[in-house]
C-alpha cells in the first residue's frame, strides 16, 4: 500500500534516484529480519553482530541519498545534519554492543543472548546509552 500510493515528486528532482532510495532502505530494514535466530532458520551467521553494525551504518547512505536526491539545497542540508547525528549515535551504540560481545569473547547474537549474567550489567550500561 505505501508504495501504490500517489508519488508526488519534486520538479527538479532527480526522478530516479528519489523513487529507489526509499526503497534501498525498507529493503535494508528488512534485512534485519534476518539476523534474527529461530528454530526455522536453515543458516547460522557466525558474525551476526559484525553483520549488525556493517548494515546500521549503510542506513547514513540511505540518508544523505534521499536529501540528495530531491536535488534542493536545505534537504541536503537536513540530510547532512541527519547523517551526522546518526554516526554519532551509532558510536555510543557499537560500544555499548561491544561490551556484552567482549565480556563473553563471541560476536554471535544467539551466544550473547544465552549470556544471563551479562544482562545485569547491562543496566548500568544501558543507562549510560541514555545519557549519551
Amino acid at each position: 500500500k505505501l508504495f501504490f500510493k500517489e508519488t508526488i515528486k519534486p520538479q527538479h528532482s532527480n526522478n530516479i534516484m528519489f523513487t529507489i532510495v526509499p526503497v534501498l532502505g525498507f529493503s535494508l530494514a528488512l534485512m534485519f529480519w534476518g539476523m534474527m535466530s529461530s528454530k526455522y532458520i536453515s543458516y547460522y551467521l557466525l558474525f551476526s553482530l559484525l553483520l549488525f553494525f556493517c548494515m546500521t551504518s549503510l542506513n547514513v547512505y540511505v540518508i544523505l541519498l534521499s536529501g540528495w536526491a530531491s536535488n534542493s539545497m536545505y534537504a541536503f542540508l537536513g540530510a547532512l545534519r541527519a547523517s551526522a547525528q546518526t554516526i554519532s549515535y551509532e558510536i555510543s551504540m557499537i560500544v555499548i554492543l561491544l561490551f556484552p560481545a567482549f565480556l563473553q569473547w563471541t560476536f554471535s547474537w544467539d551466544n550473547m543472548f544465552k549470556g544471563y549474567g551479562v544482562m545485569i550489567l547491562m543496566v548500568p550500561v544501558g543507562v549510560a546509552w541514555m545519557i549519551s
